[in-house]
């Protein structure tokens, strides 16, 4: 299967915004990993996501709030020979971030990321009220190394046979 590195920050940033979901990936306490799907906003290389302001994925950003977040769009199953079992593959675009989790305590800038984040599934304008924002963890992930790729290009859609 070939892969193709993508470099271009236009495709890069079209392949974010076709996706709906985000996984982001922590470090567990014994060093194993430990990924989550998230919804997300993303604007400027910088990924915004809110959680509940306690759990497990908390108390281990904070013993290392470095993360790892993909994104994955496409998603059609293409071959090289139909009846070649090992010629299947997936054709698909993925990004892969890393960076560090901060959180956003002041309750306008909260407004401000969460809005960010909801631009990304609703035009429509949402409101929120002050309990609501003082009891959500919004994150900031600000993007220090990004690199993409596609899979499956050179292969045949199913549905082109």
């Amino acid at each position: 299967m070939r892969t193709i590195f993508i470099t271009d920050p236009t495709e890069i940033e079209s392949i974010i915004n076709q996706c709906d979901v985000c996984f982001v990936g922590m470090i567990e306490e014994d060093g194993s990993p430990y990924v989550i799907p998230f919804n997300f906003g993303y604007a400027d290389r910088e990924i915004i996501l809110h959680s509940a302001p306690e759990g497990k994925h908390l108390n281990l950003l904070a013993l290392d709030n470095r993360v790892c977040v993909t994104f994955s769009s496409g998603h059609d199953l293409v071959y090289q020979h139909p009846d070649v079992a090992c010629s299947y593959s997936m054709l698909s675009k993925s990004v892969l971030c890393k960076g560090v989790v901060t959180f956003i305590e002041e309750l306008d800038e909260k407004e401000q990321k969460l809005n960010q984040l909801m631009k990304n599934y609703t035009d429509r304008p949402v409101k929120y009220s002050k309990p609501a924002l003082a009891n959500v963890k919004v994150w900031s992930i600000k993007v220090d190394e990004m690199t993409s790729k596609a899979f499956g290009q050179n292969f045949k859609k199913q549905s082109d046979l």
